[in-house]
């Protein structure tokens, strides 16, 4: 064999070898841009499927139990947001029940609904008015549940038809509607 032909097999054992690292190296960068790419996608869309919101007008929101309705709100507008699980609702309207019938009415000018827990927090000239009569406004109310005591905050004033004016600053009233208490400093008036 001569020096030249050494040579030339040489080189081409050369290229053979240079060619097979260069392709392994370029399957081996396309694999790993591949596992990357994979990992920036599923990061990327779980992010995009979690903060999700959602503006909604004329909202409607009913709770039952055992078929029966325990309260309905209605909101002009409304914006959800999935990151708490909680509407934030405006100029709403609504009504707690008992075995069917309404037990008392409310109104406020925001509130806010969490559809985890079920809680309704309502602010801003808040009036919720018992079947009796008996009607409440205060800065706050807070419902939990039909078995939870709901809470009035801030200047809460109580009037109880031809009876009574209650003033304070809180107020715990049960869940059934059947009575409450006030907390707090309070002035009551009473009808003569």
């Amino acid at each position: 064999m001569a020096l030249s032909d050494y040579i030339k097999s040489k080189k081409k054992y050369v290229y053979i070898v240079a060619f097979t690292l260069i392709a392994f190296a370029c399957l081996w960068a396309f694999i790993y841009a591949s596992i990357i790419t994979n990992s920036f996608k599923n990061k990327i869309s779980s992010q995009t499927y979690q903060n999700k919101e959602a503006n909604i007008e004329n909202l409607l929101v009913t709770e039952t139990k055992d078929g029966k309705k325990l309260w309905e709100l209605y909101a002009e507008t409304g914006k959800y947001s999935d990151v708490n699980n909680i509407v934030f609702l405006e100029d709403l309207i609504g009504n707690f029940y008992d075995d069917d019938k309404v037990k008392a009415s409310f109104k406020a000018d925001k509130g806010t609904y969490n559809s985890t827990n079920k809680n309704i927090i309502l602010s801003d000239n808040v009036i919720l008015v018992y079947d009796d009569g008996t009607n409440i406004t205060t800065e706050r109310l807070e419902y939990k549940g039909k078995n939870e005591d709901i809470v009035a905050v801030g200047n809460v004033r109580i009037e109880k038809p031809d009876e009574a004016i209650i003033i304070g600053s809180k107020a715990i009233l049960k869940g059934d509607f059947s009575d409450f208490h006030i907390e707090g400093r309070t002035k009551t008036h009473f009808y003569m």
